[in-house]
């Protein structure tokens, strides 16, 4: 043991010298690591100081500079660290020696020898003490060295040079410029940053602004400029755009940012120098994302439940349930706050982002959701509105018609509506007495087949009421809807009424009818006289002008203007006529005679508004939207002579108004008199009998006396306006007898008060017969009267007939020799004043014809058509001839010829009708103008009497053609005349029973074609033409009469056997009620073009809408 003692020993020498020798690398390292790091990390710091390396670039930098140092310090400092305490590969003990031995050189070997000898010993298998004696003898010559001061700590002192430089510039940098260091290292250890070298500004944002914005709202960012300079525009770059900020101040900039959406990144600059990135956050804003409404109608609606989707603001029907189901981003409560409510209400959250709320509908109003976020002050909020629609009253509207032939049967049409449902509708009607008391009330329902909507007609029949005079019927409709929430809710229609008049008041309405009707009468009549005056003066000066003014425009325009107020006067008049017709029928029953001449009468009044004067007046307008001359000249004197025609009609009509006035007036006096005749006749024999007490029969008595106080004034009025008359009626010994009646009337009362019954009774009988006797006697005189006009009129006609035939004979013979006759010659002159004669004569005939249709009402009103007619020519004729043109003349001269001729075929069926009227007065007569009640055309000329005319015409003609055969045509003008005459006649009765049966229903179109044809040889005949074309169309004629006739006759049969099946027939409605109910028909049509989705209330305002324009039309 003592031998290897020495060389353990030896061994941990050795191993202390290993870990010295580790410990001085340590050092050495250390210092070389320190003193790279540190020129490293300078080197680094002032090239980024100087330079301002990208990141990328500074990135590299770090990561080279955290790499060269681990690296250093891992090589150089932990690894002999690490070997230091023999952690990994260490040197051996050979290497170890080798390098004492460097440094001892007289051990050198010996320490080797040593370690090689115990190599050895431990190999050899055997004796070894020699190896260990030799080893222990080596060691202890060595034993003595100090192997660890081979290894000199102290050298490594040399090495601070690397250390120290660049630690002492580091030092001196931190001391007098740090922030080289500071802000180099900081930049470079932040690469993730952009950096920018230092300007002579920096840009820096108000420390009071967070950049930060809620989401869909604006932010204005405010910067200030910081530095030696102040730059003169700053630009921000957003997505890559670049947008001028605007200048606030010297130094202060603002950009607005419009509506963010999302988080903004955003950069400053100005010229070189920029800031860093920035970025404007976004606050999340709550959100509604979707906006279900569930809408739960009430069931007494009739109406679907459904939803709506994203539809705030609503129009619901009052009491509806109301279903909000919300989904919301962002939200973390929901509130809802209704107008009129004094708190919110909060709705249920069910999920995240979904929230719900229920509520009724039962007012108007707003609402507001409030959608509540704890990144939020405030609660953002959003307003909608409720609109409640109350269930409304029904609607219901009527019109009422009237037929002008049934006053009393009532037509009604209208419609009722509701938004949800009708229920029922009723006619109320309530009668009530001559003093207004309620009587009865009575109540019919209607039915009502569709629940929301329905036009309705109801027809009234007052007949059936039996009202007396005095009394009326108040009615109206009445409508109750559906409302299950108020109660079912009525509408009426306004009341309307009637009252049926008494005989007074009908009297009394008559009397202002006539007063009007001859006031409008007399005013169309001046109007109508001022109006040929404007007319002349206006086509004078229109002559005299070389072309027409605008100024001539306006004045023609006017006078076009008066003559539309002329038709309204005249049409007014019309109306209060058959005004008066209906009220007569109603109260009392003139006599057939009076009852045919009103009827005449209307026919004249409504033609006095002839269609002729319209078109002449349209087509003047027409020509002044031209300023065409010559054509207003032309027109001017249409309408001149129209003017002409219209003022001697309104002549006639008036005069003959004022004649029928005082007729009706006299049958109305008579009618009056025989009725207070037997009142005071039944009062003569009560108060003979003397069973009522004196004064009842003394009241009556007076009552009566009354009434002929009143009958007095008629009869004096009615002799005020008979004195008006240009021939008045005989009405001699009417005030005598009225004052003996007055006297007996007045006698009679006086011995009433007087209690003399008896005496009374006596006055009174004598009172009733002298009115029997004074109505006897007028009527007397109007029958008279009436006989002896007709008798003059007739000879007077004839006259007229005579004169026209002789006229027209003369203007024939005129036109022959006219064609005989040069016009340098003398002779022409002398036809001319022949002419001028002829006409000289026509004036004669046209005003006693004038004066004639006064009191002739057979007399048409296209007689005065004709009549101008004759006047034209004959004015155009002579022109002519003085202008010695004369085959224009001739022209003239023939139509005046003809129009005469016609003009005597209109008067011979005047006379014809005159005569069957005065046969028919004739006593015995057995003339029947309708026989069987029934009429066959206006004259009384059934179909086969038609037919048998046409054929003895016809038989006529063939003898008068062997005649012209034979050479005998000298003096066949007359009988060329009367055969024309007798053609006009069967062409006029064909044409009015067509007429007839067109008014029946029953047109026949054949007879139309017949009457044209049967004009045409008409026109032959009055031209003295006879040929066998004119023969041969006249037996087409007649047979087509029998096709006819036959046909007629089947006819009348077929429609026989259908009365006998159909006793009852259903009344027409008025035409004013068909129309209205096709215009509803077509509103209704409109309606069913909206869409049915459509609600309720907007239902109602489209059909308020429809009913507005229908009211302004």
């Amino acid at each position: 043991m003592g031998q290897t003692g020495n060389y353990y020993l030896l061994i941990q020498k050795l191993d202390a010298f290993t870990r010295r020798y580790y410990l001085n690398k340590m050092i050495k390292g250390s210092l070389i690591t320190v003193g790279a790091v540190l020129a490293v990390f300078l080197t680094y710091n002032l090239l980024e100081h100087q330079f301002y390396f990208s990141s990328g670039t500074r990135l590299f930098l770090l990561l080279s500079f955290i790499g060269m140092t681990l690296a250093s310090l891992g090589y150089l400092v932990l690894w002999p660290a690490a070997q230091y305490y023999r952690l990994g590969k260490v040197i051996s003990h050979e290497q170890a020696a080798t390098i004492i031995g460097n440094h001892f050189g007289h051990i050198q070997d010996k320490l080797l020898n040593v370690l090689q000898l115990k190599r050895q010993a431990d190999q050899v298998q055997g004796n070894t003490e020699l190896l260990f004696a030799g080893i222990e003898q080596k060691t202890k010559e060595i034993e003595l060295v100090p192997f660890k001061s081979a290894i000199d700590l102290g050298k490594n002192r040399r090495y601070l040079r690397y250390a120290l430089p660049p630690l002492l510039l580091l030092l001196f940098l931190l001391v007098a410029a740090p922030s080289i260091i500071r802000d180099s290292t900081n930049r470079l250890i932040h690469t993730n940053k952009v950096y920018e070298r230092e300007a002579p500004f920096r840009f820096v944002v108000n420390t009071d602004q967070s950049l930060s914005v809620i989401q869909y709202e604006d932010f204005d960012l405010q910067i200030t400029t910081e530095g030696s300079m102040v730059p003169a525009e700053v630009y921000i770059e957003i997505d890559n755009y670049s947008y001028r900020m605007r200048k606030d101040g010297a130094d202060a900039f603002s950009y607005h940012f419009k509506n963010v959406l999302e988080d903004t990144p955003f950069k400053i600059y100005a010229g070189p120098v920029s800031s860093q990135d920035m970025l404007l956050s976004v606050i999340k804003k709550p959100g509604i994302l979707t906006f279900d409404i569930g809408l739960d109608y009430p069931s007494y609606t009739g109406r679907k439940d459904e939803d709506l989707r994203n539809i705030g603001d609503l129009v619901v029907p009052e009491g509806t349930q109301l279903t909000w189901d919300i989904q919301a981003a962002h939200t973390e409560a929901m509130d809802v706050f209704f107008e009129g409510n004094t708190s919110k209400t909060e709705a249920e959250r069910r999920s995240e982002d979904r929230f719900i709320l229920k509520s009724r509908a039962t007012r108007d109003g707003r609402y507001t959701i409030f959608l509540n976020n704890s990144l939020l002050p405030q609660p953002d909020s959003v307003q909608y509105s409720i609109r409640v629609v109350p269930d409304r009253y029904p609607g219901i509207r009527v019109e009422s018609f009237t037929d002008s032939l049934q006053q009393d049967m009532i037509y009604f049409a209208g419609n009722v509506d509701d938004d949800y449902g009708i229920r029922t509708l009723t006619f109320q009607y309530e009668l009530l007495d001559e003093k207004g008391k309620l009587k009865e009330v009575k109540t019919q329902g209607l039915s009502v087949p569709h629940p929301t909507q329905y036009s309705y007609t109801h027809s009234f029949d007052i007949r059936t009421l039996a009202l007396q005079p005095g009394e009326q019927v108040q009615y109206y409709f009445e409508v109750h809807d559906n409302d299950g929430i108020h109660g079912s809710k009525a509408s009426r229609t306004p009341v309307m009424q009637y009252r049926k008049p008494t005989a007074e008041e009908y009297a009394k309405k008559e009397k202002e009818n006539n007063a009007l009707i001859q006031l409008n009468l007399e005013k169309s009549l001046k109007e109508t006289r001022d109006l040929q005056e404007e007319m002349k003066r206006m086509k004078e000066k229109l002559m005299q002008e070389k072309k027409a003014e605008w100024q001539d425009k306006k004045e023609i325009e006017k006078l076009i203007e008066r003559h539309h107020s002329l038709q309204k006067e005249m049409q007014e008049a019309v109306e209060k006529f058959q005004e008066n017709i209906q009220n007569q029928e109603e109260h009392s029953k003139p006599s057939e005679e009076l009852l045919e001449k009103q009827e005449k009468m209307e026919e004249l009044m409504k033609e006095l508004a002839s269609k002729e004067m319209e078109e002449l007046m349209k087509r003047m307008e027409e020509l002044l939207k031209q300023l065409e001359k010559e054509g207003a000249i032309d027109m001017m004197e249409q309408m001149e002579s129209n003017d002409e025609e219209l003022e001697k009609e309104l002549d006639r009509v008036l005069e003959m108004v004022k004649e029928l006035e005082v007729e009706v007036g006299m049958e109305k006096a008579i009618e009056k008199l025989e009725e207070m005749a037997e009142k005071e006749d039944n009062l003569s024999k009560e108060s003979e009998e003397e069973k009522k007490p004196s004064e009842e029969l003394q009241k009556e008595q007076e009552e009566l006396n009354k009434e002929f106080d009143e009958l007095q004034k008629d009869m004096k009025d009615l002799q005020e306006k008979n004195k008006e008359l240009e021939r008045p009626k005989n009405m001699e010994g009417a005030d005598e007898q009225m004052e003996k009646i007055d006297q007996d009337m007045e006698k009679s009362k006086e011995q009433l008060e007087q209690k003399q019954s008896k005496n009374a009774s006596k006055s009174q009988k004598n009172a009733a017969q002298r009115m029997k006797d004074m109505a006897s006697q007028m009527s007397a005189q109007m029958e008279q009267g009436e006989q002896e006009q007709m008798e003059e009129d007739m000879a007077m006609l004839r006259q007229l007939l005579e004169n026209l035939v002789t006229l027209s004979f003369d203007q024939e013979h005129l036109i022959n020799d006219f064609t005989s006759t040069e016009v340098t010659t003398p002779r022409y002159v002398t036809l001319v004043q022949e002419q001028f004669k002829i006409k000289d004569d026509f004036k004669v005939v046209e005003d006693t014809l004038h004066a004639l249709s006064k009191r002739v009402t057979q007399i048409e009103s296209f007689v005065h058509e004709k009549v101008s007619d004759i006047n034209f020519n004959l004015k155009k004729s002579l022109e002519q001839l003085e202008e010695r043109n004369k085959v224009i003349s001739s022209d003239h001269q023939q139509r005046t010829m003809t129009y005469l001729n016609d003009l005597a075929l209109m008067l011979s069926e005047v006379m014809s009708q005159m005569q069957q009227q005065m046969a028919n007065k004739m006593p015995g007569s057995q003339n029947c103008k309708k026989p069987g009640g029934k009429s066959s055309g206006k004259d009384g000329k059934p179909m086969d009497k038609i037919t048998q005319g046409q054929q003895g015409l016809s038989e006529e003609m063939k003898k008068m053609s062997e005649q012209m055969k034979k050479g005998d045509q000298g003096k066949m003008s007359k009988e060329f005349a009367e055969m024309a005459a007798k053609q006009a006649a069967l062409r006029k009765a064909l044409k009015d029973l067509g007429q007839e049966k067109k008014e029946q229903g029953k047109g026949m179109p054949e007879l139309d074609n017949i009457a044209e044809e049967m004009n045409k040889i008409e026109i032959d005949l009055v031209n003295k033409r006879l040929n066998n074309e004119t023969l041969k169309r006249q037996q087409d004629i007649t047979t087509r009469l029998l096709e006819a006739e036959k046909s007629d006759r089947q006819r009348d049969q077929d429609e026989k056997r259908q009365a006998e099946t159909a006793m009852q027939q259903k009344r027409s409605m008025p035409p004013a009620l068909e129309q209205y109910i096709r215009q509803r028909e077509a509103e209704i049509e409109q309606y069913k073009s909206v869409s049915p989705d459509l609600k309720p209330y907007y239902k109602f305002l489209v059909e308020e809408y429809y009913q507005s324009l229908k009211n302004s039309n």
